[in-house]
């Protein structure tokens, strides 16, 4: 039987998102006064090429604060979990493919959880402290020894724990599927 799962989430925006967002919006329009002041003060007959660079800074801050917004795909297919981060709703990225049924530890990314230094970290993580992040270590062919960290729902982390190898399947406690939901 195929299993077949996919989840979108989106990222949380932080405090530091906010002050990154509101240095972005003031830069930029300091840069485009600062452009138009220097134009008309110094060669007013590039007035419109100086109204020009000013709206492309302007642009140019607007652009950076949409980049600002992720969102994490994970696709779950037989047994590989592919990890996408979309940004601004208009590009996407690959992160990693994992074979989960390679895992060698799998559990709950709380405050005691720490990647060491020699791990790749992938961290595709929702940063919402009303849902619960997990991380799973596996050996990639390309990223070495890899660990990912993720925040995936109940049906996500069911079809994950039916592919999980038999010694790790107990270390993820799942609700059962009620009938209702059914």
């Amino acid at each position: 039987m195929d299993s077949f799962k996919e989840q979108i989430v989106k990222k949380q925006i932080t405090k530091a998102d906010t002050t990154r967002k509101f240095l972005i919006m003031i830069a930029s329009v300091a840069l485009a006064f600062a452009i138009i002041f220097f134009v008309i003060g110094f060669i007013p007959a590039y007035a419109i090429i100086g109204i020009f660079a000013a709206c492309l800074a302007i642009y140019g801050g607007f652009y950076l604060i949409q980049n600002m917004n992720i969102e994490y795909e994970y696709i779950f297919t037989n047994g590989d979990l592919d990890i996408d981060k979309i940004i601004a709703q208009r590009s996407r990225k690959r992160l990693a493919t994992i074979q989960v049924n390679n895992a060698t530890a799998v559990g709950i990314a709380d405050s005691n959880f720490s990647v060491s230094d020699s791990r790749t970290l992938v961290y595709a993580s929702a940063c919402d402290p009303e849902m619960q992040d997990y991380y799973i270590d596996v050996p990639h062919k390309s990223l070495g020894e890899t660990t990912v960290i993720f925040t995936p729902d109940e049906d996500m982390l069911r079809v994950i724990k039916t592919h999980l190898p038999r010694p790790l399947r107990n270390s993820i406690v799942v609700p059962e599927k009620r009938e209702d939901e059914e």
